[in-house]
């Protein structure tokens, strides 16, 4: 599966519909963003539909080291809520730097009062929601 797979329909449903998550991640998170690495923040309408997504490719060392700043500037639409993607190159399974991606927008978002709708990883060859097992079911395995 891919983002060649999405239906028409896909921009009326909630991103986190577990039927287009994944391929709408493909969809978002560029080849070059998950290379080089980048934050994707999706705003979305409080039905889970996508609003406006947003991408941060400047990752210096400050934003590494206070990943929770990076969300702050997106808790001013308090009737929204928010996907994250991570893009990075690496292994095709959860690390720690995800797990702490993951923390700060959830400790970002309750603090706000928005509700963080779910957080996705994205390598060069594969998609996964942080917070479910990595398997043929919801992984996008890309060919080279």
């Amino acid at each position: 599966m891919s983002f060649q797979d999405l239906p028409a329909d896909w921009p009326q449903r909630p991103i986190t519909d577990p039927a287009i998550f994944t391929d709408a991640v493909d969809l978002l998170a560029s080849e070059a963003d998950r290379r080089a690495g980048a934050i994707y923040v999706l705003l979305c309408e409080p039905d889970g539909r996508l609003a406006q997504p947003c991408v941060i490719t400047d990752l210096d060392d400050t934003a590494y080291r206070n990943k929770g700043a990076v969300f702050a500037p997106f808790t001013h639409f308090p009737d929204l809520g928010l996907v994250v993607i991570i893009a990075r190159p690496g292994r095709v399974q959860t690390v720690d730097a995800d797990r702490e991606w993951h923390e700060a927008a959830a400790r970002v978002c309750r603090d706000a009062g928005m509700p963080l709708l779910a957080v996705a990883v994205a390598t060069p060859p594969a998609i996964w929601r942080v917070d479910d097992q990595i398997d043929s079911a919801m992984t996008v395995t890309r060919s080279a």
